[in-house]
């Protein structure tokens, strides 16, 4: 029974137990509800309510709704069911939780490639259903770092633009948004892949290349800026492979880009054994000693073979791969000067040990030769030493937090949440020390944190949500 001033959450189409709005897409809004037959959450999509009177809107809707279910695959909403109630048009997906990736910050170039390599492959799926009807297949939600969720280990769901309010979706999509579409051309399958190579440049990076005003110029834009090449906003990146990957998917002429996203996921998983395959023993021929040599004796002694320059066959194939493949190799300068850093401290404490060890070896030395000639001489003793405190000032006493993010956190110079002052992701289950806060800001709630990661101290803001005390 419900106390005074409750109300029950109403209950649709005599199954659907509904508990709050997500947000509202193109066509739908979308609540997040229980299923009571079979008492499992779902999403709910139903036409809004401003476009029950728009025949075109509501065969949108169920087209699209319809073409949703001939799809399967992982980075797409599960389709439960579908059709219209009392004239209003309806879809009921899984349920699904996860962090937008838009915000989230620079991507390792493995993480980058995995993520995308899945979204190619669903639209591929898409893709290869082309008929008259359909030019470039079935439908899917487009393609936006705002649409995709993380929600697993390194696993993505693609869903519509609910997460954003209404009026950001155009100047948020019109960042991907292929130079063809802005000249009049229709939509083709190509038009995808450039879609899919701006996300691959955003994830590694974490910046969007192509920028305008509004909506409109940045959707122009596309047809006078190109994408820089990842060294020139990520320094420690320098991956010409992936470079010229991104290079042809965002080509501005569709007809030099990969023809789909079939040909764009094969591309992606060719570079992706480039970069992982491991290093073979390099195989030489036997010499062979050419015919036309002849043996010269002396003094009864064994032949003396000789041997062309030509005789030796290198592959020379194979060779220049590995060289392409070392020379294309990503250099982090970063862990170069960590090791180099790390190497260095090693050298120095062992240099105190040995002096430590010659200074105490000599004071036993003249303390024995002492004791033997039975000289008069007052005991010399060791002064005592005592290691310096290397704590962090005010370490004692202090809120201690723990990184509680798989894919880490980000670390931010303000509190807000604007993807332009992020200093650097800090790793799953580092351990920070709480400076200042918490103060709420974008409404999330920031924390200003000190913590040491491979010898170096670091401050910044963190979200409290994925930070969790430690006891």
């Amino acid at each position: 029974m419900t106390s005074p001033g409750t109300t029950k959450p109403p209950v649709i189409f005599g199954r659907y137990q509904v508990h709050e709005a997500l947000g509202e897409s193109r066509l739908a809004v979308v609540y997040k509800a229980t299923d009571l037959r079979l008492q499992r959450p779902v999403l709910v999509h139903l036409l809004r309510k401003a476009l029950l009177n728009n025949e075109q809107k509501r065969k949108q809707f169920l087209s699209e709704a319809a073409q949703s279910a001939r799809r399967s695959h992982p980075v797409f909403l599960e389709v439960f069911d579908s059709g219209e109630s009392n004239g209003r048009p309806f879809l009921i997906t899984e349920a699904v939780d996860g962090r937008p990736l838009y915000g989230i910050g620079a991507l390792s170039v493995a993480q980058a490639l995995s993520i995308v390599r899945q979204v190619a492959e669903a639209v591929a799926l898409c893709q290869r259903q082309r008929s008259a009807e359909l030019p470039v297949g079935l439908y899917h939600p487009p393609i936006s770092s705002a649409n995709l969720l993380l929600v697993g280990d390194g696993q993505v769901k693609l869903v519509e633009s609910w997460l954003l309010p209404l009026q950001l979706v155009p100047a948020d999509l019109a960042h991907y948004r292929a130079p063809e579409l802005s000249t009049g051309q229709g939509l083709q399958p190509a038009s995808v892949v450039y879609a899919l190579g701006i996300l691959l440049f955003e994830l590694i990076t974490g910046q969007r290349p192509i920028h305008g005003d509004d909506a409109q110029t940045t959707a122009l834009a596309h047809l006078t800026q190109t994408v820089p090449s990842l060294v020139r906003v990520r320094p420690t990146v320098y991956l010409p492979s992936v470079d010229r990957l991104i290079a042809r998917a965002t080509a501005r002429d569709p007809n030099q880009r990969f023809a789909d996203a079939q040909t764009f996921m094969l591309a992606i998983n060719e570079l992706w054994h480039e970069l992982t395959v491991p290093t073979r023993r390099l195989v030489m021929k036997p010499v062979e000693i050419p015919r036309a040599a002849e043996a010269v004796q002396t003094n009864n002694r064994a032949p003396v073979p000789t041997v062309q320059p030509s005789a030796v066959a290198l592959p020379q194939k194979s060779l220049r791969a590995r060289v392409e493949r070392a020379l294309t190799t990503s250099f982090d300068i970063d862990q170069f000067r960590r090791q180099n850093w790390q190497r260095g401290l090693v050298g120095w404490l062992i240099m105190m040990l040995l002096l430590l060890a010659v200074a105490a070896g000599s004071f036993w030395m003249v303390n024995l030769a002492i004791n033997r000639l039975n000289l008069n001489v007052p005991q010399l003793e060791l002064p005592s030493w005592q290691l310096p405190d290397l704590n962090l000032p005010g370490r004692a006493g202090t809120e201690l937090y723990i990184v509680n993010i798989s894919e880490g956190l980000n670390l931010r110079a303000a509190p807000n949440a604007q993807p332009d002052n992020i200093l650097m992701v800090v790793p799953n289950g580092t351990v920070v020390r709480r400076l200042e806060g918490p103060v709420v800001a974008d409404n999330i709630p920031w924390l200003k944190v000190q913590f040491e990661l491979n010898g170096q101290v670091f401050e910044g803001w963190m979200s409290l949500n994925y930070l969790r005390r430690q006891e």
